[in-house]
């Protein structure tokens, strides 16, 4: 018997089917030998043997068909472990999808954190910038209002030494009329 009922492989699922076509394939001894020594090739491998072997006019017809039968047999079990695999392989996308989706969740929720980090440092920066400019304007109000006294200082200085000047001048003129002959 080539085909167990219990291989979970085989893609069938009933064993009246398993029964049939390992009775099939038992009428020649080739039968189950072909379905044995092939169960590890690709379908192509698969049928270039069963086309050499239905093209060989040597080969006993009950040969050729209990072969075809286990091709048909290892066609069923490729197929079903295709799906098997198809199925592993969405189940791995979907695991795949289901895992970016979460990392783009994080992504977005340190992205919106450090875009809204990023605004809180820049109002910051704004205010700062702003107080500094606020001193700045203070502090040449203050430079402007030294300058104009600084102004006035040399303004009453100098009129105090001019005022200094003239009286001694005067007092020079006067004196020196007292000193004159009559």
């Amino acid at each position: 018997m080539a085909l167990k009922p219990e291989d979970p492989y085989t893609g069938f699922r009933h064993s009246s089917v398993v029964d049939f076509i390992n009775e099939k394939m038992a009428r020649h001894v080739k039968g189950p030998e072909f379905y044995l020594e092939n169960l590890s090739l690709s379908w192509e491998e698969i049928e270039d043997k069963i086309k050499a072997i239905l093209e060989d006019s040597e080969v006993p017809s009950d040969a050729q068909e209990a072969c075809t039968w286990s091709s048909l047999a290892l066609a069923v079990r490729l197929a079903h472990l295709q799906g098997h695999l198809q199925g592993r392989k969405v189940q791995w996308l979907h695991d795949f999808i289901k895992l970016h989706k979460s990392a783009t969740h994080a992504l977005e929720l340190d992205l919106k954190q450090l875009t809204e980090e990023q605004e809180v440092e820049r109002k910051e920066a704004a205010f700062q910038l702003q107080l500094a400019h606020a001193k700045l304007a203070q502090a040449q109000k203050e430079r402007e209002l030294l300058r104009w006294k600084l102004v006035q200082v040399r303004f009453a200085t100098l009129k105090r030494v001019v005022y200094r000047g003239f009286q001694h001048q005067l007092q020079a003129i006067q004196s020196h009329k007292e000193n004159l002959p009559k």
